[in-house]
């Protein structure tokens, strides 16, 4: 409720609120620049409001830590806290995140072609004389080779990757 004050005029009597009073009343600064009367007006006043909401558990740490803290208010203490403690900031790529999902199933299709590669074996080893087997995998074993050099070379790179550009994600 609004508090509300009457003041006289000449013959009719006007109700005025108390934000309509702080409003229309001023002190009046003399010439010289310094007001008369009332505490000294700070230069850097704060005028920029946040409210912050807890539940009773999170009220009870933040005010258990405002008591440590030895701070004179709680909105000094939580200024303090947002502006002063380092933050880390993570900063979510998803591109980078599917490249990382893709990556990840290489090592199962290298399996795969393992196992496929153990498969056509063991079928040349029991349909072909020895030497005509070995000479059909001769092109199948350098390509293998090829693709663990590969793989290996790979996983190199994605992990200068992830050290300069990306902390968070690890293979």
């Amino acid at each position: 409720m609004k508090n509300r004050m009457k003041m006289k005029t000449k013959s009719t009597i006007k109700t005025k609120t108390m934000t309509d009073l702080k409003h229309t009343t001023t002190l009046q600064t003399p010439a010289s620049g310094k007001r008369k009367v009332g505490r000294p007006r700070k230069e850097n006043k704060k005028i920029h409001r946040v409210a912050v909401r807890f539940t009773a558990e999170e009220n009870i740490r933040f005010l258990t830590l405002f008591e440590r803290s030895g701070k004179k208010s709680r909105s000094e203490f939580l200024a303090d806290k947002v502006l002063n403690t380092p933050m880390k900031i993570i900063h979510y790529d998803k591109t980078l995140h599917d490249f990382i999902v893709k990556l990840s199933s290489f090592p199962a299709q290298v399996k795969a072609i393992g196992n496929n590669y153990n498969q056509v074996m063991d079928y040349l080893f029991q349909h072909f004389e020895r030497k005509k087997a070995l000479r059909l995998l001769y092109p199948l074993e350098q390509a293998i080779i090829e693709l663990v050099k590969a793989n290996h070379e790979l996983k190199q790179q994605i992990q200068q990757l992830l050290q300069y550009d990306c902390e968070d994600y690890r293979l």
